[in-house]
This record gives C-alpha cells, structure tokens and sequence, in this order.
C-alpha cells in the first residue's frame, strides 16, 4: 500500500481539494523540501460523482471521494514518499488507512480542530493544530519531530494557497486550450 518505495523522508507533502464551477472536486498535493521549495506537484482532472454514487456513498461520499479517489490517485503519483502529509479538508483523512506515512488535518478557519467531533487527537506546531484520529495518535509524534527538523517556522497554511493557485492557472490554461 506504499505510495512510493522512496528512501528520501527529508520532505513534506500538502493536499488539498477544490472544487469548480460545477461543483467536480479536483485535487492538488505539493511535495515541499525544509525550505518549502517545490519538489513535486500533481493534480487530478475534476471528479464529479454521478447520481448513483450520490445514492449508494450517502454521508460517506466526500470520504470516499477526497480519500480513495483523489487523495490515492495523488499519493500514488508521488516519486518520493513525504516524511508528513498534511491536508485542509477533514474527509481526506479517510486517506490515512491506505498509505504508510503519516497525515495530519491542518485546522483552519473552516475547519476548526473543535468541529470534527470524538475519536480525534490533536497537537501544536507553534500557533497551528494539527488533528488525526485516535487510532493515528502515533503520526502526531512522528509530525512533532519531522516538522522540528525539516520545518521549524514554515507556516504551515501557506503551502495550501499555491496549490490552489495552481489548480486555477491549471484549470485557466485547460479552458484556453478547448476553447482555441
């Protein structure tokens, strides 16, 4: 279930989910060295559910498509398998159970370490929660020392924005072409 069979853990990859005009979500994983310069950088073509999986998924849709989908389809792309993954969305922790390397939630304004309810563990990195579930308390000792050795005062948020950014000059670009 390895994403990657790399030796070199000396980075930290950032992922997150956005969604278009259409409401398909797309998704973007920034693999940074301690320096936060760019290593790696993939992004999936948007995936939108159709009504049957709307039905069959209930509640659990988002899980399985911003963890199983998306979040896989990324983490398999990677060449070299981050020291820490972090992610802004909560249903990408579903991620966690299918990759050998530690994922952490960011809290953000939209969402709050407080609002993902029971079963979840959290720690401090200088003002930033980082949250997992329980049965993953181990990764947050493992985020603890990765990020003091790799990322002492990276802010943590600021990765999440070029993703993004880059997902939209994808997305720009892609609509350009079609339409020439």
């Amino acid at each position: 279930m390895a994403a990657s069979n790399s030796k070199n853990q000396s980075n930290l990859g950032f992922l997150t989910i956005v969604s278009d005009s259409t409401e398909a979500r797309i998704g973007g994983l920034l693999l940074v060295n301690a320096s936060g310069r760019p290593l790696e950088f993939h992004c999936t073509a948007p995936v939108k559910p159709n009504r049957a999986q709307e039905i069959l998924y209930g509640p659990t849709l988002g899980e399985y498509l911003c963890g199983e989908q998306i979040g896989m389809a990324l983490s398999e792309a990677l060449k070299h398998q981050p020291s820490l993954l972090l992610t802004d969305i909560p249903e990408t922790l579903s991620l966690r159970p299918l990759i050998d390397f530690p994922l952490l939630l960011l809290a953000t304004e939209e969402n709050p370490a407080g609002s993902l309810g029971q079963n979840f563990v959290q720690t401090a990195h200088n003002d930033q929660t980082l949250t997992t579930r329980e049965e993953y308390a181990a990764d947050l000792r493992v985020a603890e020392s990765a990020l003091q050795t790799l990322a002492p005062g990276l802010d943590l948020r600021e990765p999440f924005g070029r993703i993004r950014e880059a997902i939209a000059e994808a997305q720009g670009g892609m609509r350009k072409s079609t339409a020439a």
